[in-house]
């Protein structure tokens, strides 16, 4: 699969669950490199998607977590549930990461990778 369609099913995803695609698109960039069949720690795809921890949640299929466009939703999903929690998308993003762990330099990583993906783009979003 190629990366302009790998990008065409992420930026539908994160518009489609209320986010900002050059967020996500980062968050992607970090979680897998936007290689969408990477397997790491029971994580799947694109998002990394911890199946153990979602498989009941959200109903997810094993047979396609490697599937871009499902596993991007499923991505979206789990954000969405955080975002709820907290309102806001750094924290979400802090959560989809870590958990409830206090600490992390994840979000640095995210707002880096953003930076370089969008050369000027703001953080502050």
């Amino acid at each position: 699969m190629t990366r302009f369609i790998i990008l065409c099913c992420l930026y539908y995803q994160a518009i489609s669950h209320g986010f900002d695609p050059r967020i996500i698109t980062a968050q992607v960039f970090v979680e897998s490199s936007f290689r969408p069949a990477v397997v790491n720690a029971g994580c799947y795809g694109l998002g990394q998607v911890n199946y153990k921890v979602w498989c009941k949640a959200l109903n997810l299929d094993r047979a396609r977590m490697l599937e871009v466009n499902y596993n991007l939703d499923k991505a979206m999903d789990i954000l969405t549930i955080y975002y709820r929690q907290t309102g806001d998308v750094w924290r979400a993003l802090h959560r989809y990461n870590c958990g409830y762990k206090y600490h992390s330099r994840y979000i640095e990583k995210v707002k880096k990778a953003m930076r370089k993906l969008y050369v000027g783009a703001s953080c502050q979003l």
